[in-house]
């Protein structure tokens, strides 16, 4: 390998970050110092008077709207073909229900298998 020679060599500008990722960085950052400042908050609230621990909590009840407001988008934005966490709990509820019936059925034709007078074996049911 070759010795870089001094002009020779270019420098590599670092890709620009697109508009989306500009946003989401503004929005992180911004989500971030909300954070701290409702932690920093929290910890001034120890020790003080309750009427000052009021003005506090009133002030920290604003600061969580905004984070509201910040965290919005993030929770709006949902992926392309990704269900919806309702379509996830039908599912869920129907699943159970199926589950339940397959039970009782079972149970039925337990009953039904010894009324016959037929053993039962795994074969017999499969």
């Amino acid at each position: 390998m070759s010795a870089l020679q001094p002009g020779k060599v270019l420098p590599l500008r670092p890709p620009r970050p697109s508009a989306a990722d500009e946003r989401a960085s503004n929005a992180a950052r911004a989500i971030r110092t909300k954070l701290s400042l409702l932690e920093g908050y929290a910890d001034i609230m120890e020790g003080l008077s309750t009427d000052l621990k009021v003005q506090i909590l009133g002030v920290m009840a604003e600061k969580t709207r905004e984070l509201s407001t910040a965290l919005q988008p993030f929770l709006d934005h949902r992926v392309e073909g990704r269900p919806a966490i309702s379509d996830y709990r039908v599912v869920r509820s129907r699943t159970r229900q199926l589950i339940t019936d397959y039970r009782v059925l079972l149970a039925r034709l337990h009953q039904t298998m010894a009324q016959t007078g037929e053993p039962e074996t795994k074969e017999s049911l499969s």
